[in-house]
């Protein structure tokens, strides 16, 4: 069911909400957050709330429905379900100059449980990506560049691309983090690799320290994952997926670490 903010609370969405003149749908001027659903609440609430609110204020926007009012639509949702909330621009004047007037647009939602991948495969992809890009840094609208990587995989024979820095270090997944363990330390790309940290990204680094595994981050090439024991992705709407094959190369999915992670991370929150 989609829903529209309208003054003091929710509606049903209806045709004309989104404006053909909407920003985000003409420049993909807009931020969004997925969230998983349990227990009649969203998983990791504050942390989600944290980067939604972060991705707005580095586009200049600020949602018109306080968090609480997107926390009370998890009442009620089956456990697994999954949110979307969305934040637009809203319509403006042609061209990509500011204008004044605050005609931001916000949209929420939900989809029923789903069953998630247990692995996936991975394709290197030839896109690449800058730090400095707000578009891979924050969750916007500008997804070109993820949906292109996306298609390059499909069309290579894997689930889902992994791009790299235009250095040519690891960043991430077109949808998701990406880590891989070597022993028990479990390395992943820093900040400074044109990643998004996403919530569940933080979630697993917290578990990996409290159960004693060394984590390391920084810039990585991506001839290191050939060695990796594991490699993996993580992010709200699946949690943690081994990565079953990178390239065409077969990678093995049963190491005890990153299993241990996997259970640990899909009750917390």
């Amino acid at each position: 069911m989609m829903r529209s903010w309208d003054g003091p609370g929710w509606r049903e969405f209806e045709a004309g909400d989104i404006a053909p003149d909407d920003r985000g749908f003409l420049l993909g001027d807009g931020v969004f957050e997925t969230m998983r659903v349990a227990g009649g609440q969203i998983r990791y609430s504050a942390a989600h709330r944290a980067r939604f609110e972060a991705a707005g204020a580095a586009l200049d926007l600020v949602s018109p429905a306080p968090w609480p009012a997107v926390e009370a639509e998890a009442a009620g949702l089956p456990d697994g379900a999954t949110l979307r909330l969305t934040l637009t621009r809203g319509p403006g004047p042609r061209g990509v100059s500011p204008f004044p007037d605050n005609h931001a647009r916000l949209f929420l939602a939900d989809f029923p449980p789903a069953t998630g991948p247990t692995s996936v495969t991975l394709q290197i992809s030839a896109i690449r990506r800058s730090p400095a890009s707000l578009a891979c840094r924050h969750k916007t609208l500008s997804y070109a560049d993820n949906a292109a990587a996306r298609r390059e995989a499909v069309a290579a024979g894997a689930d889902m691309a992994l791009l790299l820095t235009a250095e040519g270090h690891v960043s991430g997944a077109d949808c998701a983090n990406v880590f891989w363990m070597s022993g028990d330390t479990v390395f992943t790309p820093s900040a400074d690799c044109a990643i998004r940290p996403g919530v569940m990204r933080e979630a697993v680094l917290k578990e990996a320290a409290r159960s004693g595994l060394e984590v390391r981050e920084g810039r990585f090439e991506a001839g290191v994952l050939a060695r990796a024991g594991a490699i993996f992705v993580t992010n709200a709407a699946t949690g943690l997926v081994p990565v079953q094959a990178l390239d065409g190369r077969a990678v093995k999915t049963g190491h005890p670490a990153m299993l241990a992670l996997r259970e640990a991370v899909s009750t917390a929150g």
